[in-house]
């Protein structure tokens, strides 16, 4: 989960997903029969098989079946799911075509059936059971925050880490599913409105305020806390070393000009120890940066924020990064989670300590 979204104007337990962007071709399955919709025409079916739609100039074309100078909506038998490939989804498959002439796919089902296939990429099925409902009610007060975020292109949510990772069917497990059923309906509010249910893999012994790393809105519920709960992620601390050379050229790449770096440090430090800004010595002068941008340059290679950087005159030289926890820190710490279920307490509990004065309620 990345950037902040703007907050959905009203409530909904329906929920759009947007399964694939600007593909050339889909191919859409099912062992029953189909019905297929477009626009106000009535609603045909058509038999079991497979059926490949592609893009045409003005529309989406199905083979075997015509063309349609609008969006295609499939829905299954009842009982019955629909395969992209060999892919399983609950609910309606929907066909656009983009302004790029190619096909987005959209998958429209109800809220609670989308947590069924977002939980287990989120969280291990066999931590504690209280994890995986404080989970699953972060991840379904995310989704209704998140209604309308990516609306020109017709969806709430993306099917990726930009938003939640969602699988459909093939991602569900018994136990995550149970977690959502025995919290239905239930998500944290601030001020009467869902509220932007941040979360991330380990806080590193401190979750962080969230202005400090998005800038902009301030959120009053997403301040930094003492974490002592998370120790047990399987990172928890970490090293990374990598050759001068390669740090400057995934620097440059980015855009930012720097020559022969001599000396890296934290320039500036957030309440939680954070690297705030970075202060990057080169051959011609002096490079900033913030470590929220670092973070974005060097990708999965830096697994947070929360560290000490020097450059090591070895042969070849090296720069060191020594750290701790993993994500951006803010909100929920999946794996303080879990140290929390372990020490007996519930969901509501455990959402409390880290979202500050939120109300909790069924919608």
């Amino acid at each position: 989960m990345l950037w902040p979204p703007t907050p959905a104007s009203s409530e909904s337990h329906i929920i759009r997903v947007g399964l694939r962007r600007e593909v050339e071709r889909v191919v859409v399955m099912s062992d029953r029969p189909i019905t297929l919709s477009v626009g106000t025409a009535v609603p045909v079916r058509v038999d079991p098989g497979a059926y490949e739609f592609t893009p045409t100039p003005t529309g989406v074309a199905a083979a075997g079946v015509g063309s349609f100078d609008t969006a295609v909506r499939l829905a299954p038998a009842d009982g019955a799911r629909l395969y992209l490939d060999i892919h399983p989804y609950r609910g309606v498959v929907e066909l656009r075509r983009t302004a790029a002439g190619r096909l987005t796919v959209i998958n429209e089902l109800d809220l609670e059936e989308y947590l069924y296939g977002v939980l287990k990429n989120e969280v291990d099925p066999q931590w504690p059971a209280e994890a995986l409902k404080a989970q699953a009610v972060a991840s379904r007060t995310w989704g209704l925050y998140s209604l309308n975020r990516f609306a020109p292109e017709g969806y709430d949510v993306r099917a990726t880490t930009e938003s939640q990772v969602y699988n459909g069917v093939t991602a569900e497990d018994p136990r995550t599913s149970a977690a959502v059923d025995e919290t239905r309906g239930e998500i944290m509010t601030y001020q009467g409105r869902p509220i932007f249910a941040a979360y991330h893999s380990d806080s590193g012994g401190y979750t962080e305020s969230s202005e400090l790393v998005w800038g902009g809105t301030t959120y009053p519920y997403l301040k930094g806390v003492v974490d002592p709960y998370s120790g047990g992620a399987p990172h928890h601390e970490w090293i990374v070393r990598m050759d001068l050379a390669t740090f400057e050229n995934r620097v440059r790449r980015s855009g930012r000009m720097i020559t022969r770096v001599t000396g890296i440090e934290v320039a500036e430090a957030t309440p939680s120890g954070r690297a705030a800004l970075l202060r990057v010595s080169g051959a011609y002068g002096v490079l900033l940066l913030k470590g929220a941008e670092l973070r974005a340059v060097l990708g999965a290679d830096l697994r947070s924020t929360l560290f000490t950087v020097r450059v090591v005159p070895d042969d070849p030289p090296l720069v060191e990064f020594q750290g701790r926890g993993s994500g951006h820190g803010v909100g929920l710490s999946q794996w303080g989670a879990r140290g929390m279920a372990e020490a007996g307490r519930r969901y509501q509990e455990i959402l409390s300590y880290y979202y500050s004065g939120i109300v909790f309620e069924t919608k």
